[in-house]
């Protein structure tokens, strides 16, 4: 056992938030401290995200400027770690761009990551100073292997009341602009019994809430106590019997995969949370047909119904991607008419931009960047809109609120989520920390809501 002390930072999804608790939970089991000073560490992990514009230029400049710091300082380098998507992407040119990098692991690979900074640890401790300037130890593991890791992660120790599980890795769709399939791998679902015992053990540690995570969480078909098959709705129910959890999400839905019994549970299973995240990522037909879409917009459209004609109550979030290569005016037109038809209440939307290695970048028509951001702040301005005209329409009602942090501003007033992951402020004791509270919402914003406890 050591007391080197680690720094983890992560970007991007969900995903990479939760394997952030597990490599953390992981290396605290071995003896290393996790700390928040960047600045006095011996360890730097980035743990990354792969889908956006530019993602591997912004980690090598996040490793340039926390190397000048300690240049900067006369302190020895600590140990570089790089894991996730653009470990994958980059491979052996991590080391190229940055020789000062020690270790480069994909996603599926971290369980390995104590073993490797230990090889590293012995090789700093028994190499003489001039070969040190000579030679630098370069370890790097960035196959996809499905499930493995899962079988060498221990539990975790503690939780947040909200907290996350994977169950599922990779993905089969193939989007033509997307990148997932080659740094995460092809689709492969846990088995019931160990997502189960997960939650089982999380339950325990008085977790209130669970996401459950895949990059197509629809598609799950983990195997269950018998061997057969079993889709995400009989996980849900499953994991619904756990006492202590009282909410259940999931994340992140493809559109065609959603199930009729998926369809049918969010009408029964009260612990089931009433915002699904459904990303359309365009209104035009022609445009989800060169991203690989495979559903069209009347698809989507019977899906939203379904599942509004199930709860009532149910409301949609979405991603959109404007600007993709041969997108028209009328093209963008049908994405606005989506949005007002719909009526997302939560969105992501971003400007489309190429990612190495995937059929789009390669595609003809690539739309200029000043029609890109022109679009996108239409969208986005709709978009806030309809998000603002939902919240206030939330005034004088009574929601479901989740408290989990004090407020930084006037520790006074303590913030939860409600039922659609909207921020609620209410003025009350820290003590309701944890606990779910019934509030009446009095005010609203674009960004919160406002209320008291009742």
């Amino acid at each position: 056992m050591n007391n080197l002390s680690f720094v983890l930072k992560s970007f991007g999804c969900q995903m990479n938030t939760y394997d952030a608790v597990r490599i953390s939970n992981l290396l605290s089991k071995e003896g290393y401290r996790p700390v928040v000073d960047e600045e006095n560490t011996d360890i730097i992990i980035l743990n990354t995200c792969y889908i956006r514009e530019k993602a591997s230029s912004k980690i090598f400049s996040e490793l340039g400027r926390i190397k000048k710091i300690y240049k900067d300082k006369g302190k020895n380098l600590p140990i570089f770690v790089i894991l996730g998507c653009v470990a994958k992407a980059e491979g052996d040119n991590v080391f190229k761009r940055a020789p000062f990098v020690s270790i480069v692991l994909s996603s599926q690979k971290y369980h390995l990551l104590p073993q490797l900074l230990q090889q590293v640890i012995d090789d700093r401790n028994n190499t003489s100073s001039l070969n040190k300037r000579k030679k630098k130890l370069h370890l790097i593991n960035t196959e996809l292997s499905g499930l493995e890791k899962f079988d060498c992660l221990p539990p975790v120790k503690n939780s947040d009341k909200v907290a996350f599980i994977q169950v599922q890795e990779g993905c089969d769709n193939f989007c033509t602009y997307c990148v997932v399939p080659n740094t995460r791998g092809r689709e492969v679902s846990r088995p019931i019994k160990d997502i189960i015992d997960e939650a089982t053990h999380l339950n325990n540690l008085g977790v209130v809430e669970i996401n459950l995570l895949g990059q197509n969480v629809d598609s799950f078909n983990g195997i269950d106590e018998n061997g057969n098959k079993s889709n995400l709705a009989n996980l849900i129910k499953k994991v619904a019997l756990l006492p202590n959890i009282k909410r259940i999400r999931y994340t992140t839905s493809y559109p065609s995969k959603i199930t009729d019994d998926m369809v049918e549970l969010h009408k029964l299973e009260k612990k089931l949370m009433p915002l699904v995240y459904l990303p359309i990522q365009s209104g035009s037909d022609e445009i989800l047909h060169k991203m690989n879409r495979k559903y069209n917009t009347q698809k989507y459209l019977e899906i939203v119904q379904k599942l509004k004609s199930a709860n009532p109550d149910i409301q949609i979030s979405s991603d959109f991607i404007v600007g993709f290569p041969g997108e028209t005016e009328e093209d963008f037109q049908k994405t606005l008419d989506i949005v007002k038809k719909v009526r997302f209440i939560q969105c992501y939307a971003f400007k489309y931009s190429p990612r190495p290695n995937t059929p789009a970048q390669k595609m003809d028509n690539q739309i200029d960047n000043q029609i890109k951001s022109k679009r996108l702040h239409i969208l986005q301005t709709e978009l806030r809109k309809i998000q603002d005209d939902f919240n206030k329409s939330c005034i004088g009602k009574v929601m479901s609120v989740l408290f989990t942090d004090i407020s930084k501003v006037d520790s006074s007033f303590i913030i939860g989520k409600n039922e659609y992951l909207q921020p609620v402020i209410v003025k009350a004791d820290k003590s309701i920390l944890g606990s779910i509270q019934n509030v009446k919402i009095t005010d609203a914003s674009y960004a919160n809501l406002k209320g008291e406890i009742i």
